[in-house]
């Protein structure tokens, strides 16, 4: 077997078009990696902006900190000490919030961002003792703060006052020192742990945030009513609303809960390691998602990259089985780095356009790019007619697929079972031995 024929054998063929294959992943990688670029950008901008405004919010509290002294260590000449902290947490808490959001752009970049009115009710046992099983040297009882943590204090642009047993208290910055609620405010609170008792509670916050917000349910009965004129949102936490309702102009969302379902008590020490463990994933509350995810789609789309390239190249050996003229590898490579620039418009279009938009921009131009260099190179109107189609029907799937998530899997394996049978359908007389031993011969163009 001559040289000549060794290139036009099937087998060999195949190998060489397995071979462009993964030579295009190469750019693929590249693409996957551009986009990834583009959205570590837009990550970073709208943490910028956020920045400026107020980032994520959680609101925990109130709580009432007292600070004390306990043994760490004890020998005959000395006692070693430490100081720590106990914490109470409301018997009741309740939250109504009027959320609303907005956006802000940076150049084509855009960030959701919101300012929420909200209100917290609710009563707390004042404490008569400390929740801690060590030896206890002293209890600092007049210099126990009231806490609400809030992580991005930056986003309170007014003077807060609170209504502690029908008398107004002002909060001052910081968390006094507390090793469980880093950020926040605090109220000075002298106790009297002979008199017990309990003590109703309410104030109003006026906070900037963005993206997210959540609550940590530390009432022992804890509700949150929510309204917002945001239609995107997205329930996420250790809860999902007891009910809520979403319409274009906006949604409201209730959550009721009790301490059973968060894994802590009502008294905290500390340093006890559950005490920190346990506080963060019992928070619940909403991301407010953006519309805008093409990011996302893109790099979902690229995944199919070998797919698409498998089933063109096995579209145009199929061309080349039962037509009159042979496709050069370099060829083949034309038509594989449209397909791959197909992605970097996507991509490209869609930071300016509409998703579907950009899409069927993009799609079309590779189409018809591929469709006429067919037409160029079969000489066949035909076949070209075939590749366009095919073409077409495979970025017609893609788009199906990214706006159809959740059903991605069964349409992608009914899809390659319908390739799978299409092909063996076509290619069920093919004398394949006959093609590795004679080649696939070249005809002589025909005239135009």
């Amino acid at each position: 077997m001559n040289l000549s024929s060794i290139g036009r054998s099937a087998m060999v063929r195949i190998l060489i078009i397995g071979f462009l294959i993964l030579l295009l992943l190469i750019p693929v990688q590249f693409v996957r990696g551009l986009i990834e670029e583009r959205m570590y950008r837009y990550n970073e901008t709208v943490t910028e902006i956020a920045s400026r405004w107020g980032g994520a919010q959680t609101v925990q509290g109130p709580v009432i900190m007292v600070p004390f002294q306990r043994v760490t260590a004890r020998t005959k000449d000395q006692v070693e000490v430490a100081m720590d902290q106990a914490y109470f947490l409301p018997e009741d808490l309740a939250f109504v919030g009027d959320l609303q959001a907005q956006t802000r752009k940076r150049g084509i970049y855009e960030a959701v961002l919101y300012t929420l009115d909200l209100d917290v009710k609710g009563s707390i046992r004042l404490p008569r003792s400390i929740p801690y099983r060590g030896e206890i040297t002293r209890i600092f009882w007049d210099q126990a703060v009231i806490l609400v943590s809030i992580p991005d204090t930056r986003g309170i642009k007014e003077q807060l006052t609170m209504n502690w047993n029908g008398v107004q208290r002002s909060f001052l910055p910081g968390t006094a020192g507390s090793e469980l609620f880093p950020q926040g405010l605090h109220i000075p609170l002298q106790i009297n742990p002979a008199q017990g008792g309990s003590a109703n509670f309410s104030f109003s916050l006026r906070l900037q945030g963005s993206s997210d917000f959540y609550i940590t349910p530390m009432g022992k009965s804890t509700t949150l009513h929510l309204k917002s004129n945001w239609a995107n949102p997205g329930f996420t936490g250790s809860l999902l609303p007891d009910s809520h309702n979403i319409t274009e102009s906006g949604f409201t969302a209730n959550w009721n809960t009790s301490f059973f379902g968060r894994g802590y008590g009502q008294e905290l020490v500390a340093s006890e390691e559950s005490s920190h463990a346990s506080l963060y994933p019992s928070r619940f509350g909403l991301e407010l998602i953006m519309p805008v995810d093409h990011y996302q789609k893109s790099e979902r789309a690229v995944k199919y990259a070998i797919l698409f390239l498998t089933v063109t190249f096995a579209g145009y050996f199929l061309f080349e089985i039962f037509g009159t003229r042979r496709i050069h590898p370099v060829q083949y490579l034309m038509v594989g780095s449209a397909m791959v620039i197909f992605y970097v418009l996507f991509t490209s279009f869609s930071e300016h356009m509409p998703f579907a938009l950009s899409y069927l921009i993009a799609a079309i131009g590779v189409v018809l790019l591929i469709g006429l260099y067919t037409l160029a190179i079969l000489k066949d109107r035909k076949r070209a007619l075939v590749a366009g189609g095919l073409m077409t029907g495979l970025y017609s799937y893609l788009f199906v697929v990214l706006t159809r998530e959740d059903t991605a899997l069964l349409l992608g394996s009914v899809a390659l079972f319908i390739l799978l049978a299409v092909v063996m359908y076509l290619t069920r007389n093919v004398d394949w031995y006959s093609l590795s031993e004679k080649g696939v011969e070249e005809s002589p163009a025909p005239q135009e």
